[in-house]
């Protein structure tokens, strides 16, 4: 049987041990459409479990890792899909439960499948993926909740990471006055290069620890977690809007409920997970194509062979990554065959 390169995780004595190997189809997880890998992306959540932080990928057996790709239908028995379709997958239990992106194919299914909108790549699909459909949501849910660029400047947690500098360019396109916040002050020349008017230090973010601090921001997104939300609620001017997409520093919180009292902030949570029904999915993946679009995907973005997928890792760890990174799994998408393509045959659970 032909084979294929994929990089799994394996549980050995209760940690995993990573590795590239040759596998053939029989080896990924059921599904109902085959797809040639084209790219796939790093995040925060593969990075943990190629390291064994938390427990976000399956133990029992070992698991194809990679929760975001991009590329072409080769097979289907979905009749919504055809050999030829350009698509992305991500989120729902891609690369946790389910094999995922790292391989030069995966099996999925076609519940979880997105036609690729027009007007992105497949790369520029992978230079968003998880992070830009965060982006795109946080900033969808904001303006549904009556935020408008007249209204004040816009806060940015974690900004140089994956959703953080997609948003800064988001917000910033849509003629928002955008507050970067980043603990990477060497960072501000690329902030300021792709939208951000100021850069906030992440200690001058927390250096006032009122429960009611001067109001500086009209709304926020906090990709960070813990005592930024605590500080961010705090800076909010009246009637103003927190966005929370992330726990990078901690999950817990403490805080006071004088923002929501005395100023009347909301809060909206932000969650991709595959309880974002397919419609909502494929309509901000339309706005990313479109009205979403960062301006500056080229920046926000860097490739990797598929080579150096496991070095790169440990960056995650030391808190070196900017922006986000694309894994080259394939070296071009495949172009369709025709209709004489041949048929998946379904694999039983």
């Amino acid at each position: 049987m032909t084979t294929f390169k994929a990089y799994r995780v394996h549980t050995v004595g209760g940690k995993p041990v990573c590795k590239f190997e040759q596998l053939t189809m029989d080896d990924l997880d059921p599904g109902d459409v085959v797809i040639k890998t084209a790219y796939s992306a790093i995040t925060y959540k593969d990075a943990m479990a190629a390291r064994g932080v938390g427990k976000n990928v399956r133990t029992d057996r070992p698991c194809v890792t990679g929760v975001d790709l991009s590329g072409v239908v080769v097979s289907s028995l979905d009749p919504r899909f055809r050999e030829g379709d350009k698509v992305v997958v991500t989120n729902y239990k891609l690369g946790v439960n389910q094999d995922g992106g790292y391989a030069d194919y995966a099996r999925v299914p076609g519940d979880w499948i997105v036609p690729l909108p027009d007007g992105l790549d497949l790369y520029e699909a992978m230079g968003l993926g998880t992070s830009g459909l965060t982006a795109a949501l946080a900033f969808d849910r904001l303006e549904k909740a009556g935020l408008k660029p007249e209204d004040g400047v816009m806060a940015i947690s974690g900004a140089t990471g994956g959703v953080g500098c997609l948003a800064v360019d988001m917000f910033a396109k849509r003629g928002f006055e955008v507050a970067a916040i980043s603990g990477k002050v060497e960072q501000e020349p690329f902030l300021k290069r792709i939208g951000a008017t100021k850069v906030i230090s992440r200690q001058e973010l927390l250096a006032d620890k009122a429960p009611l601090a001067p109001p500086l921001f009209a709304a926020a997104l906090d990709n960070v977690g813990g005592v930024f939300f605590d500080r961010l609620a705090a800076r909010l001017q009246p009637y103003g809007k927190l966005a929370v997409a992330g726990m990078a520093v901690g999950a817990e919180l403490n805080t006071t409920v004088l923002p929501w009292v005395l100023r009347a902030i909301d809060v909206l949570g932000i969650n991709v997970s595959r309880q974002l029904h397919m419609e909502e999915r494929k309509r901000l993946w339309k706005r990313l194509a479109t009205d979403l679009k960062p301006n500056h995907l080229a920046e926000t973005s860097r490739p990797i062979p598929f080579e150096k997928l496991d070095e790169v890792m440990d960056q995650f760890f030391n808190v070196t990554v900017v922006g986000r990174i694309v894994v080259e799994v394939g070296s071009k998408a495949p172009k369709a065959r025709g209709q004489d393509a041949p048929v998946l045959e379904r694999q039983q659970s």
